[in-house]
Formats: C-alpha cells, sequence, structure tokens
C-alpha cells in the first residue's frame, strides 16, 4: 500500500490564497471559479476590514503555506496557473533564494510596465509573455505573491486599498529584497475608471510623505512625485475623457467563458498590448470599487 505521505503534495496545496472581499458575488463568480483555487492549502477570505494592510497583515499571520497569494476578489487564475507559478518560484529560487515579493504586472523604476494578463476594464491584453522574471521597482496590487519566512508586512498606516503593492516592494528594497514580475497570465474582470478615486489621492500623498527620499516612485497607475504632476495631468486628461465621453469596460459574467474565447483562433496575440506600457485608464485599482467595505 502506498504512504500517501511520502506523495510530493499538488502544485495548488503548495499555496495560501488571500482576498480582501467585499462581494461575495464577485468572489464566487471570479476568484472562486479559478480551476485549482479550491485545491490551495487554504483560502483565507477578510471581510470588512479598513484598510489593505489589516486585511492581508490578518491573513498573513493565519497562514500555514511558505508561499502566500494576494488575490483580489475579482481575478480569474486559469487552469495551470498554480503549477506554472510554483515552477517559476522553484526557478527563482536558485537564482534568488531571498526574493522578495512575486507579481503578474509591474514596472520597472524606470516606468516600463512589465507583465501579462488581461484586463476587462481596459478591455485589453496588457504585456505580453516573456521567459525569465523581472526585476522591478513596484508590482499591481491584482496579484501578489510572498515569502512568509522573508519577513516582509503590509503597512496598516496606508489608507485604503490602493498602492500597498508598491508600498510592499519599497519595504523589500528596504531590507534588500529584490521583487519581480512573473509570466503568469491570468484574468483581472474589473470595472474600469475613467477616473482614479479620492481614495487613490489620499494613498498617494501618504505614500509621498513615507518615501520622500526615493521619490520619484513609477507605480502601475501614475508615478509618485515631490509635486504631484503626474497625478494632475491623469486628472486632466481623465476630465478630458469624460467629457467625450470615453467609454471603459466592464466586468463580465463568467471569466471561464472569457479565457476560453481569448484563447480561440489566436485572439490572444491580437490583443496584446504592443506598447507594454502601463495600463492609463485605471482598472488596475483593487476590486472594493463595488462598494465601500463596511
Amino acid at each position: 500500500m502506498t504512504n500517501r505521505e511520502n506523495i510530493p503534495p499538488p502544485d495548488a496545496a503548495r499555496f495560501t490564497v488571500v482576498a480582501a472581499v467585499n462581494n461575495d458575488l464577485v468572489l464566487k463568480d471570479c476568484l472562486l471559479r479559478s480551476p485549482e483555487v479550491r485545491a490551495v492549502r487554504e483560502i483565507i477570505i477578510r471581510w470588512g476590514c479598513p484598510s489593505a494592510g489589516h486585511a492581508y497583515n490578518s491573513g498573513l499571520r493565519a497562514a500555514e503555506s511558505e508561499i502566500v497569494v494576494f488575490a483580489h476578489q475579482d481575478v480569474f487564475f486559469p487552469d495551470g496557473w498554480f503549477k506554472s507559478v510554483a515552477q517559476t518560484i522553484a526557478a527563482i529560487s536558485t537564482k534568488d533564494p531571498h526574493w522578495g515579493v512575486l507579481g503578474v504586472y509591474g514596472v520597472s523604476r524606470s516606468g516600463e510596465g512589465i507583465g501579462h494578463l488581461y484586463s476587462t476594464g481596459l478591455q485589453r491584453v496588457l504585456g505580453r509573455p516573456f521567459a525569465e522574471p523581472v526585476e522591478v521597482g513596484s508590482l499591481d496590487e491584482v496579484v501578489l505573491i510572498v515569502r512568509r519566512s522573508a519577513g516582509l508586512q503590509f503597512d496598516e498606516a496606508l489608507p485604503g486599498f490602493h498602492l500597498y503593492g508598491t508600498d510592499i516592494c519599497l519595504e523589500a528594497r528596504r531590507k534588500g529584497l529584490k521583487c519581480y514580475a512573473i509570466s503568469a497570465f491570468c484574468i483581472h474582470n474589473s470595472n474600469g475608471l475613467a477616473m482614479l478615486p479620492l481614495a487613490y489621492s489620499k494613498a498617494l500623498l501618504f505614500m509621498r510623505r513615507k518615501w520622500r527620499t526615493q521619490l520619484p516612485v513609477f507605480t502601475p497607475c501614475v508615478a509618485i512625485t515631490r509635486w504631484g504632476m503626474p497625478l494632475a495631468r491623469h486628472y486632466a486628461e481623465s476630465l478630458a475623457g469624460f467629457v467625450s465621453r470615453r467609454r471603459v469596460g466592464s466586468r463580465c459574467s463568467d471569466p471561464s467563458v472569457l479565457y476560453r474565447q481569448l484563447l480561440a483562433g489566436s485572439r490572444m496575440e491580437q490583443l496584446v498590448d504592443r506598447n507594454n506600457s502601463p495600463a492609463r485608464v485605471m482598472d488596475v485599482v483593487p476590486a472594493h470599487q463595488d462598494a465601500p467595505l463596511a
């Protein structure tokens, strides 16, 4: 008889998934619809937290796995995603065993967008597949992957649910740890935003004060600078788009169907963002736009 204790766990079982949630229907239709997600070691859901830092630190403390995946409630991981990420982590760990944070989309320290995912809010694929992990200065919050043994914590003083991906990357850099964008395609099934909300501006002002000696800091949305001109320019351009009735995308009812459609007829290649540029119409803010967290 086979001793089950000697059988290595499936790839998905190596992970803990943590999500801050405010919409049960979105959670069920997106993240929990992912084919492998119920095979992970544990799924930790945090409701009603005042900020991402509170929600994610709580999940991190409760997690039993070494590798913790922090994901938005409206993310869909296609079949094979966890196996692919496990292989990528193994490869990274041979070269940089003390890596800090991984993500599916980020920007270099010079502002170049790097990653590969589909955004319903932007109605396009961002980036393209790439072979090797790429070191970045900042990661989008849609998916963040952390080693518990790295000793990183999210800043609970950072208000709301914005820019915590950038903040934890800067915290990692302060500890001498590197952060990487990895090629791990997923779908961010979000509603698009024509303009960044006020809560984003509050988070940016906090980040500008906290990291004033590191400025400018490039993020997947807008650069954080001393005088805040990129944010002002974003609002000016967004208002111009509003006047011209620029359309943004919306969440689909079944991201698994969307994924199959993307794969059909080489449509994925047709939708690739040729410039691989950071998103500017911001659906890349957290999924908590559906309703305020209680």
